[in-house]
């Protein structure tokens, strides 16, 4: 029995190439084709009576008609004259979203930016205007308007349903303009910064906290919705990475796309709905990221994963008064995990001032044997970009104050009305003027200026955001206050370049 068993795959062969010897060549093409038809059946059978992938197919069509009527296509366009006086007019265009039923979409800031007229189609193929609300070039985020009716504002995720690798996504835009179109993909991860965020001279300026995902994302996706797997907004799509670079320039998908996450998106747009102003939570330490040998040597006294490792502590800030102090590992922010110092900056900037961050942090024991895990709940500050930073606003260098004649200013607080000898008072700073302009010899330091026109300003972030929405050229009228309480209220103009 077992030599039979044996043999029986050589009786196999020589029972064929007797066929092949006896039928012939061409019944033997009959038996292949007859083979593979059968096969080609059985396939078929499966696929009708296996629901699964029609279900999965259903599912995508779903998706495509809950989130498509919220989806918009975005005309920018700029007018520009030459030097012969010629008008000329370029366009761009990027993507959107409805935000709510007032007419609010939300976009990339660079989608809009410099757009002199804004023009939004909706699903249904009609062509509204828009005008810019406000934007915040430090999260690349902008809200334009059209009339509120009939719209089918976009679903959004739930913060605490947070994004985590590998999960199913889907990208909403207009790829090269061919619009409302829709690719699918996975998160292939979380917490990226790659630095795309830049100013116009092209230095980093912006809080990045992007989820990456391989969903294709083209010229032109920006500014659309990225859905999860229930047609819930949980990014908008930013940037691409191209086989050059990163950046916001033309380039084709190369694998990686960028987006915004949601939890960043709401507490920027919510703001710049009401108020026009950004307000970011200010942690107040300064950090580093953790490198390999420090990771190995922490790792013997019980310390695992990552973090960011505190390097300073700033007495008074909010962090130092609850409790948190140098040498500290910050691991988790409202059990969020973050792993580098950008990240952390950039969650604790999504925050509202007066929020509570509950970090979780990792500290030496006094005998640094082992180390213990605690929670500390810190309520942040107002993130003051002037006095945190050290720099203004990048697209506010100083050239475009000194053409008002303000040299230099700074964030009013109780120290700085000490340095000028004046009483305290919320506002701006006057710290110096331009010798020979307009405010010389008529301000002096330490007034300090409390409205833009008709816009109380409490701090430099307001100030820049109002000003920066102003034409200088036709005038701004802005009033100080003397250090006897008296206000003094000139209308300021930058000389014309014609």
């Amino acid at each position: 029995m077992r030599k039979l068993h044996s043999y029986g795959p050589s009786l196999i062969v020589l029972a064929t190439a007797l066929a092949v010897l006896v039928i012939g060549p061409f019944a033997v093409q009959e038996l292949t084709f007859a083979h593979s038809k059968a096969r080609i059946i059985q396939a078929s059978e499966r696929l009708e009576n296996n629901g699964i992938l029609e279900e999965l197919n259903q599912a995508y069509r779903d998706i495509a008609t809950l989130v498509e009527p919220s989806v918009v296509h975005i005309s920018a366009t700029q007018i520009s004259w030459d030097r012969w006086g010629n008008r000329r007019e370029s366009t761009s265009s990027g993507s959107g979203w409805i935000y709510d039923n007032e007419g609010h979409i939300v976009t990339n800031y660079h989608v809009v930016k410099d757009a002199d007229r804004i023009q939004v189609q909706l699903h249904t193929g009609k062509l509204r205007d828009a005008e810019l609300v406000e934007f915040d070039k430090f999260t690349d985020i902008a809200v334009i308007q059209i009339p509120a009716a009939r719209l089918h504002p976009a679903a959004l995720a739930e913060e605490e349903d947070q994004v985590k690798q590998g999960d199913l996504v889907f990208a909403f835009g207009s790829p090269f303009d061919f619009r409302f179109s829709m690719s699918s993909g996975v998160v292939s991860g979380t917490g990226r910064h790659v630095g795309v965020i830049r100013d116009d001279r092209g230095r980093p300026i912006g809080y990045e906290n992007f989820i990456q995902v391989d969903a294709a994302i083209n010229p032109g996706n920006s500014g659309g919705p990225l859905t999860d797997v229930r047609g819930r907004v949980i990014g908008m799509n930013t940037a691409i990475a191209t086989g050059r670079q990163s950046s916001f320039d033309e380039g084709q998908f190369a694998g990686i796309g960028l987006a915004i996450p949601i939890d960043m998106i709401v507490p920027v747009v919510d703001q710049l709905i009401s108020t026009g102003v950004v307000a970011k939570g200010y942690l107040g330490i300064e950090g580093a990221n953790l490198a390999a040998p420090k990771l190995q040597e922490l790792e013997l006294r019980g310390f695992g994963g990552r973090g960011v490792k505190v390097t300073r502590s700033h007495e008074g800030g909010p962090a130092f008064t609850a409790g948190v102090r140098s040498d500290d590992i910050i691991t988790h922010v409202n059990d969020a995990a973050v792993g580098t110092m950008n990240q952390l900056r950039s969650v604790i900037s999504s925050m509202l001032p007066g929020d509570i961050a509950r970090l979780r942090i990792w500290r030496d024991s006094e005998d640094k044997a082992q180390g213990v895990v605690r929670t500390i709940q810190v309520r942040l500050a107002r993130l003051d970009t002037v006095q945190v930073a050290g720099v203004l606003p990048s697209d506010h260098p100083l050239d475009s104050l000194r053409v008002l004649g303000l040299a230099r200013i700074d964030t009013s607080t109780h120290r700085l009305a000490r340095e000028y000898d004046v009483p305290f008072r919320e506002g701006v700073i006057v710290q110096a003027v331009v010798p020979g302009s307009q405010l010389d010899g008529v301000v002096d330091p330490g007034w300090i200026i409390v409205r833009v026109n008709d816009r109380l300003v409490r701090d430099v972030d307001e100030f820049f955001g109002y000003m920066e929405r102003l034409d200088l050229q036709r005038g701004v009228r802005v009033t100080f206050v003397r250090p006897n309480g008296i206000t003094f209220s000139p209308r300021l103009a930058a000389p014309s370049n014609r």
